[in-house]
């Protein structure tokens, strides 16, 4: 049986961009021997202090969430452009698409999805926590519950959550409950999922 795996933010290690422009701390990965990326799915928080194009990924899927901070504009070439001002607001964009994010009300954090695996799918849900929430995973799914501000405390354990900290759960062979959590604050709820055939 897979048990979460509690990553805190703060044992985060920042690193540089791929194109060296930004600071970057990496929550996690499924690693790729074949992957260009070199992963199949990643999970990140990037830190958005001035005006910067970001780094390209292409035939990678990627998914932004403004974590905290300040605005942030996105800004794609030859597409409208995107703002992303409350914690939670999400936009989701192709790797190789050209876009520069631009802070607008002083820097912003974010969390990133990265994904590179096209036998995958991602369910990306933002959600209040307020009191309880169950936490539910599909048959051989990852789960991450992500906090992107408040608190949480995992049910059965003396685990606490705060801002930025993630719940990390390995794929199982079956749905299930696979843990509760309670607390307040806004959630962020990935299933990393296998594509349908259909």
């Amino acid at each position: 049986m897979s048990t979460p795996r509690l990553i805190a933010y703060r044992d985060l290690v920042p690193s540089r961009w791929k194109n060296g422009l930004g600071v970057t701390r990496e929550i996690g990965l499924a690693p790729s021997n074949t992957l260009d990326a070199g992963f199949r799915f990643r999970v990140s928080r990037a830190l958005i202090d001035a005006q910067a194009p970001f780094s390209s990924f292409p035939g990678v899927r990627r998914w932004l969430v403004l974590g905290r901070g300040g605005a942030l504009e996105l800004r794609f070439d030859g597409e409208p452009t995107r703002q992303l001002e409350r914690v939670g607001d999400l936009c989701a964009f192709h790797g190789e698409d050209v876009v520069e994010g631009v802070p607008l009300d002083g820097p912003s954090e974010d969390f990133n999805l990265m994904l590179a695996d096209p036998m995958l799918d991602a369910e990306v849900i933002v959600r209040p926590l307020v009191g309880s929430m169950i936490l539910h995973q599909p048959a051989q799914a990852w789960l991450l519950f992500h906090l992107l501000d408040g608190h949480a405390h995992l049910q059965g354990t003396t685990q606490a959550l705060g801002a930025g900290d993630t719940l990390w759960i390995d794929p199982v062979e079956a749905d299930r409950i696979a843990a509760r959590v309670d607390g307040g604050g806004t959630a962020l709820i990935i299933a990393i999922v296998p594509r349908s055939s259909s």
